[in-house]
């Protein structure tokens, strides 16, 4: 019998059997590393065909991945060690592929996750950073309200007068509204949410996440968003919103909640969404600090050489017609 350490002990919601079965409808494989009978490394990925080349990018709604190691409990230069040799070894497992990307969580495994970008290096892939926000809720209600930026507390202020909080127990509501609110604004939905509602039924029955709501005097719910949660941190996974701009506040309101509940459950509240400075400076008025994550990628030079060309004359494009 293979055995390995449960993932939902190390917090690791992401890497769960249950969660990549739920965001993929199934289909995902990975790569796994033995030592003595014992599973003692995991790398889940996903495949994907894009023309003629097969890739492997992140599973929808999750945020982190990478690989599952457990380095035993010996001394810090053991630990290490272990680690860089089992994630080489997972590595050296994956199939070939025109092109892989994952983001890794270097603070995972007492930190020793942060030489997974190591590891990739010395197998040829790049390695980058990403950003996120990540607020300690295990402090007093007080103390969050007071780190917030006063414009943002009096937006929710203002929210909270407006607006009622509950929950949405239906998934299938969040996924025709998110599409709902995209058409009406003229945008195109770019995330696929044929799992979604799967998704969050899985969710629910093991505990680890919800759909917040604010809902106006008409008990409509204007704006929702999505939070999961493992043993260490909830996620912001997904927020819609009427468009409506009187119900800007709306999502602020939400946020704020959501902070309240991850400290309610002793969580550390992780933002995401830090793509450029524009969400930086909305996301960080909630008095979040900004931490990194490590995005490894690899492409073969056809597949590499393509997607540049794509970009370019995408580019040129824009121009043209601006």
């Amino acid at each position: 019998m293979r055995l390995s350490l449960s993932c939902s002990a190390a917090g690791l919601l992401f890497h769960e059997p249950w969660w990549l079965a739920a965001v993929t409808g199934g289909h995902y494989q990975e790569a796994i590393v033995e030592q003595g009978g014992n599973i003692v490394g995991r790398l889940p990925y996903v495949t994907s065909k894009r023309g003629p080349f097969r890739i492997a990018r992140m599973p929808r709604f999750t945020h982190v991945l990478g690989p599952w190691v457990y380095t035993g409990m010996g001394k810090s230069q053991t630990r290490l060690i272990n680690r860089l040799s089992i994630t080489r070894a997972l590595i050296d497992k994956l199939p070939r592929l025109a092109f892989f990307e994952q983001h890794l969580d270097p603070s995972e495994d007492d930190g020793f996750a942060s030489a997974d970008g190591l590891a990739f290096q010395d197998r040829g892939f790049s390695v980058s950073t990403q950003y996120t926000f990540q607020i300690n809720c295990a402090v007093s209600a007080e103390a969050l309200w007071e780190a917030m930026h006063g414009k943002t507390r009096n937006i929710v202020r203002r929210a909270q007068e407006q607006y009622v909080v509950g929950e949405v127990e239906d998934g299938q509501i969040f996924a025709d509204t998110y599409t709902r609110n995209l058409y009406t604004k003229g945008q195109r939905n770019r995330i696929d949410l044929e799992y979604f509602p799967g998704l969050f039924a899985q969710c629910r029955a093991h505990a680890c996440g919800e759909i917040v709501a604010a809902f106006s005097s008409a008990a409509v719910p204007v704006a929702m968003i999505f939070l999961v949660w493992g043993a260490r941190t909830m996620y912001y996974v997904l927020s819609t919103r009427t468009p409506d701009p009187s119900h800007h506040g709306a999502v602020n309101l939400l946020i704020w909640e959501a902070m309240q509940r991850a400290r309610g459950r002793g969580l550390v509240f992780d933002l995401d969404g830090v793509y450029n400075s524009g969400s930086a400076h909305f996301l960080g008025r909630f008095g979040g600090r900004i931490r990194t994550r490590l995005a490894v990628r690899r492409g073969n030079l056809l597949f590499s050489t393509l997607q540049r060309a794509k970009l370019r004359y995408s580019n040129n494009q824009s121009q043209i017609y601006t």
